[in-house]
């Protein structure tokens, strides 16, 4: 009889297994089984006694021994084809059962998974060595994961490991079994075949798999049980450090006070007066939380970051001890950057979530999976003035007048970006220094003439005393990405310089009664947004207030929003089943549609809380609320109040 020779030892149904001695097997993730040995005669010879006898009995020998070669080779495909021409020309061939098992090896190899399983199958139905059903085994576990049927991918391969030979290339079906456990099955899959494979080889694997997918999860009770088990049955297992340690991970999350959230907040120091104000949203959004659901058990720990703009002072220090002595399940601060970031990066080690709610300077391209921040950020002001400029007003050509620092050159960059993106032109875009009083070279790089500029030109233009005559402008509007103490400069000197029709557009910082008071008429009809306005008609808005002002005698601002918002949010994570730390990053990374007394939020894919704006604008010698945009969504939230006229006289005009 012919036989297959793997590496010198006879590989037929009735070989012996225990001398098998393989060639080196093919590099790369991809399972092959390994090549045999080469026939003594030259390809060349072989090839003619398969031509010149084509129903010989050299021939058939012959048609197995190319196929030897050309698997050797790497040549699968070849193989294959060498394979079917035997099974075709001598159906009766004592080499039949082996040239089907090669077949269904070779098609595997080639990467012919849809004509490879039914020979695999076949010879695996036949196949009783265990050596030879491993091989098997091990390539229907491709076939399978090709066809996209994972769990019996899953079962071949756990199968194939547990043959009870020394399989070739185990590390790489290992490594395929733990990527298909860890994930790819479902759970109650990978408890049946945890269960079949309990005292085979495979079975740590797989127990071990299970406990990690627990984890994941979310099931740490799952996981715990499952860690158990394969510290009792597998007790000398070399993952047994790995699993000791998953084991303490899990008690320390369970160890978690399900209801306490740690708090992060610059009490004393140079920021205080602004942590005082985010704590006191903070107080009454728990107070609004146990309100509305008087048996959530919800506690806060409170903890002083001291610090400055430019040092963390104790944030690390108060981080860690919030996290491994109170247990809180998520953080809410700190209020400063550098704070922020610092702790971030700790609780980030420590798997907690973090929210802060301002940190304006971070950069959140570079924060971890753990951090979040709500705030008001440049780029959402200005993309809130410009959606609405464009879309409400109708406008289409701005300038811009900023003051040259980092926050203004932001704010101008991201206001031109959204006016392109929405169809509008920037004319200009004129910086002036940031201890600026005098506006009046920036006023002329408008195109702004004072009088007697203006009475110049209409001499050269031979115009007559009382001929009308008005400046040609190349914009529409003015975008001032300054505060009121800067806009109340500015504003008068528009009609000073005789530019008349111009809307007047700016951002966070306007809403101030010194705006008002300094800015008189020339502010009157300005537009600007907001991320909170404690005037507000909004049921929501007026609701907090009103319990701010009651509660802590004056009325809120911005940080006391976006404290209370901040831990609102939280708080909503308790109430939607949230109990574990990577069960608030998760609705955290998810939320979507929060209603808070800032506006509609969404969290963004970079931890970026994306937010309703208020629009504000100057009536009447007061600021009113316009109504709700959302820059972040397809078209404006809210319903929108009548727009302020777009002709007729400027705010800016006597």
């Amino acid at each position: 009889m012919t036989a297959w020779i793997l590496g010198g030892a006879i590989c037929s149904h009735a070989a012996s297994a225990s001398s098998f001695v393989f060639a080196q097997a093919p590099r790369g993730e991809k399972w092959i089984a390994p090549a045999p040995s080469r026939p003594d005669r030259p390809r060349e010879e072989l090839l003619n006694l398969a031509s010149q006898e084509p129903q010989g009995v050299r021939a058939e020998a012959a048609l197995f021994d190319l196929a030897r070669i050309a698997y050797a080779d790497g040549r699968y495909a070849e193989a294959a084809g060498h394979l079917k021409a035997l099974q075709s020309r001598f159906p009766l061939s004592s080499l039949y059962s082996d040239s089907e098992f090669w077949l269904g090896l070779s098609l595997q190899a080639a990467g012919d998974a849809e004509h490879a399983w039914l020979p695999l199958r076949g010879s695996l139905s036949r196949e009783r060595h265990p050596l030879r059903r491993g091989f098997l085994l091990a390539a229907l576990g491709e076939v399978y994961e090709a066809r996209n049927d994972l769990f019996a991918a899953l079962l071949s391969y756990a199968e194939a490991l547990s043959t009870g030979e020394a399989i070739p290339l185990q590390e790489r079906l290992q490594a395929r079994l733990r990527f298909l456990a860890e994930g790819k099955v479902a759970q109650h899959q990978l408890v049946s075949a945890t269960e079949k494979f309990r005292k085979a080889p495979t079975g740590p694997i797989l127990r071990l798999a299970l406990a990690r997918q627990a984890a994941s999860d979310g099931r740490p009770q799952a996981a715990l049980a499952a860690i158990r088990r394969f510290l009792e049955d597998y007790p000398d297992h070399p993952e047994r450090e790995a699993a000791a340690a998953l084991e303490k991970g899990l008690h320390d999350q369970l160890a978690v006070n399900q209801g306490r959230v740690g708090v992060l907040l610059p009490l004393s120091g140079p920021a205080a007066a602004a942590g005082e104000r985010v704590y006191q949203g903070i107080q009454l959004a728990l107070r609004h939380v146990l309100e509305e659901h008087p048996k959530l058990q919800i506690q806060i720990a409170v903890r002083d970051t001291r610090g400055s703009a430019g040092s963390p002072g104790d944030a690390v220090e108060k981080t860690e001890e919030l996290i491994q002595q109170e247990k809180v399940v998520a953080l809410i601060g700190p209020f400063l950057s550098s704070a922020a970031e610092a702790a971030g990066a700790a609780a980030g080690k420590l798997e907690t979530p973090l929210l802060t709610p301002f940190a304006i300077r971070t950069r959140m391209t570079e924060r971890g999976p753990w951090f979040f921040r709500n705030t008001l950020t440049n780029k959402l002001q200005s993309a809130g003035i410009a959606a609405y400029a464009v879309r409400v007003l109708g406008l289409r050509q701005f300038a811009v007048l900023y003051p040259d620092d980092t926050d203004g050159r932001e704010l101008a960059r991201f206001f031109a970006e959204s006016v392109h993106r929405l169809g509008g032109q920037i004319a200009k875009s004129i910086p002036f220094p940031h201890d600026a009083n005098d506006f009046g070279p920036q006023m002329r790089a408008l195109g702004g003439l004072d009088d007697t500029q203006l009475a110049r030109q209409r001499r050269a233009l031979g115009l007559k005393p009382g001929e009308p005559f008005r400046l040609t402008l190349t914009f529409e509007a003015l975008f001032v990405p300054a505060y009121h103490d800067k806009a109340v400069l500015i504003a008068p000197q528009i009609p000073f310089y005789n530019m008349h029709g111009i809307r007047l557009l700016g951002g966070h910082g306007w809403d101030s009664e010194e705006l008002l008071r300094f800015g008189e008429r020339y502010v009157e009809r300005a537009i600007f947004v907001d991320g909170f306005f404690a005037d507000s008609e909004e049921p929501r808005v007026a609701r907090f207030a009103k319990e701010y002002l009651q509660l802590f005698g004056r009325k809120p601002d911005i940080f006391s929003a976006l404290g209370y918002d901040a831990a609102k949010i939280v708080f909503d994570g308790f109430v939607r089943g949230a109990r574990t730390r990577r069960e608030m990053r998760s609705y955290l990374a998810g939320l979507r549609g929060f209603e808070g007394i800032m506006g509609l939020t969404d969290m963004g894919p970079d931890g970026d809380a994306l937010r309703q704006l208020f629009v504000l604008t100057v009536k009447r010698k007061k600021i009113v609320h316009l109504q709700m945009i959302t820059p972040h969504r397809e078209g404006l939230g809210g319903t929108p109040a009548p727009a302020p006229p777009a002709a007729g006289p400027q705010s800016s005009l006597p």
